[in-house]
Order: structure tokens, then sequence, then C-alpha cells
């Protein structure tokens, strides 16, 4: 009993000692700083090319930026990949600035990779095969890169135009030196022409011509005009005078009535199935042969109906009234022949 009361007292006083104490804090120590050194990571910041080693207890990604000074913007992506072993990583990757101008607008946008199709998309920025888009959509996106899209358009226009009318002047014997009247008026027409225009973002750039329609057609203004020529277009190349008269011919009738006419319309035929126009006159068939070949004249060389073949006959021939009948491509012209004497050169 007096042992074990000994050794209860030595105990206490150890305890109680200094050298109990120091002990006992020492050992703490080393406790903590065991528990403390199992708690310290290394961490291995990549920034774009830059690297940071780090020896810390601290966990929190961000926290760990802020506190080593390293900014990044929302855009930019920071993947971490948490601690194993006691070693972790944090890999920045950077964002850029691209700017799109699209349909007359233009914005900046911040990406980190992607291709020039992905930020259009990104965009809702849809487009065709006609549009002009630069770089091409497959581009690996770099920094400050320059997308445009510019919207091509093909669209057709239509425009009335107006055609003048053009002016036929017709010399006649008809009339008096310089003097003129209208055969027939003149008006303008029209025409629709159709282009197909370029459009790039709204402006004209190229336009072609791709079509023409004549909507109204003009009609030429007619004119006789007062000249020292014969009426007919015909010309035997026989040879004549200082006046135009025939050198050479079989007879001829002098003092005939001549008057003049027109059937108003195309394609007209005389008795002798030859189709009619200014050259061509109505005879008296058994007087003068179908076919015949003449030169008509006034004997005063005023009035030249000039070279002429026999092609028709007529009413006033046969009973006599008049003796050769002229023939003229408009009824104007017939009326202003009235009644001539004029003398009828048989040529054949």
């Amino acid at each position: 009993m007096h042992n074990l009361y000994h050794k209860l007292l030595t105990a206490w006083r150890f305890l109680t000692s200094r050298a109990f104490a120091a002990s006992f804090l020492f050992t703490a120590m080393a406790v903590m700083m065991i528990s403390m050194a199992s708690l310290i990571n290394t961490i291995c910041i990549n920034d774009e090319g830059k690297t940071l080693m780090l020896r810390t207890t601290e966990q929190d990604p961000y926290t760990l930026l802020e506190e080593n000074g390293i900014v990044t913007l929302s855009t930019d992506v920071v993947r971490f990949t948490g601690i194993e072993g006691g070693y972790g990583e944090i890999n920045i990757t950077r964002s850029f600035p691209v700017t799109v101008t699209a349909d007359n607008h233009t914005q900046t946008l911040y990406v980190t990779h992607g291709t020039v199709q992905d930020v259009l998309s990104q965009l809702d920025i849809e487009y065709d095969s006609n549009d002009l888009l630069t770089p091409d959509p497959e581009k690996t996106l770099e920094e400050n890169e320059e997308i445009v899209l510019q919207r091509v358009d093909y669209v057709t226009r239509s425009e009335e135009i107006v055609i003048p009318y053009e002016v036929e002047t017709k010399p006649s014997p008809l009339l008096q030196n310089g003097r003129t009247i209208t055969l027939q008026s003149g008006s303008d027409g029209t025409k629709v022409l159709s282009y197909m225009q370029r459009t790039v973002d709204g402006q004209v750039e190229e336009e072609e011509l791709v079509g023409e329609a004549v909507t109204k057609a003009p009609v030429t203004q007619k004119l006789l005009v007062g000249a020292n020529v014969p009426v007919s277009p015909l010309d035997f190349d026989v040879e004549t005078d200082a006046n135009g008269v025939p050198l050479s011919y079989s007879r001829v009738l002098t003092d005939q009535v001549a008057t003049g006419y027109n059937m108003r319309r195309s394609n007209v035929r005389g008795a002798s199935g030859q189709k009619l126009s200014a050259g061509y006159v109505a005879v008296r068939a058994d007087e003068i042969p179908y076919g015949t070949r003449l030169y008509i004249a006034s004997a005063d060389g005023s009035f030249v109906y000039g070279y002429a073949i026999a092609a028709d006959t007529g009413t006033g021939l046969v009973q006599g009234a008049v003796d050769v009948d002229l023939y003229y491509d408009t009824y104007i012209e017939s009326c202003l022949n009235g009644r001539q004497l004029v003398n009828i050169y048989i040529l054949d």
C-alpha cells in the first residue's frame, strides 16, 4: 500500500513538472507539422506558354490565380484538373477578339478556338452560295480575325423607253421644188428593256441587258418632197438626151391623157398578173401589149413619170376616157397626179 502511494505521488509530480510540459508541447507541435505537411500540394499553372509552380494548401483555382496576380477574362477558359496525389494543374486558354461584319452591322466576339463557320453559327448568321464570305468558312480563327459577309442578290428591273419614229422623204415631180406634204404621219413606239442586276449589300455592282421587247412599233413619217426626178424607180439603161428623153424608141404617142391610181392594199396584181407598184401602168392592151417597156413624160419635161411597164388595164382605158393610168404607191400621190397630158415612148 505504501509502495503504491509512493508511485502515484511520483507520477503526479512528473506530470506537473516543466519537463513534462515541454515534452508534451514538442510532441503536439510535431504532430501538427506532420499534419500540415500532408495538406500542402503542388499546383502547376499553365498560362499560354507561361508556367508557375506553387506549393500551397489552397485548393480553389480562382483564389490561387487572384493571389498570384493572374487576371482572366470571363471569355477565357480556366480548367482545373483537381488534386490527385498532392499534385494539380490549372490550364488557362486565353480568348482573343474577332470581328464579324454582316448585314450592315459589325460586332466583336472573344473566342478561344474554332473556325469562321463556328462564329457565324454562334451568331445565327446564315448565307447562301451567292453571298461573298471572307475568309473561307473552314479557316481556323486567329487573333483579330476580320470576318466579312457580303449579301449578293440578283434582281431584275424593267425600263420602258421611247423608240423615236423615223422620217422618210420621197422626192416627187408631183410637187414644186421645196414643197412638202405628209404622206403618212409618224408616231413614236415603245419598248421594254429587261436588266439583270447583281447587288452586293444592296448596292448595284453589275447590270446586264437580258431582254428587249417592243410593245408598240414606231410608225415612220413619210414626206413627199418636190423635186425634178422621175416617179418610177425602173431603169432600162436606155441612152437619153439632155432632157432625159430616150434617143431610141419604136414609136411615140403624143398628147396622151394620163391619170393616176392606187389600190390602197398591198400585194395587188394587175390584169397581166404582175404585182403593181410605181413604174407599172395600166394601158389599152390591144394597143400596148402587157410587158411593153415605156417611157412617160410631159412634152415640156415638167412632169416625168419615167420608165414603165404595161401591166394592167381599167374601165376608163377600155372606154377611151384616158390613154394611160399611172400607178402610185400612195393614194395621195395618185390624187396629186390629177389629169395630165404626156408623151408615151414605146421602147420595144
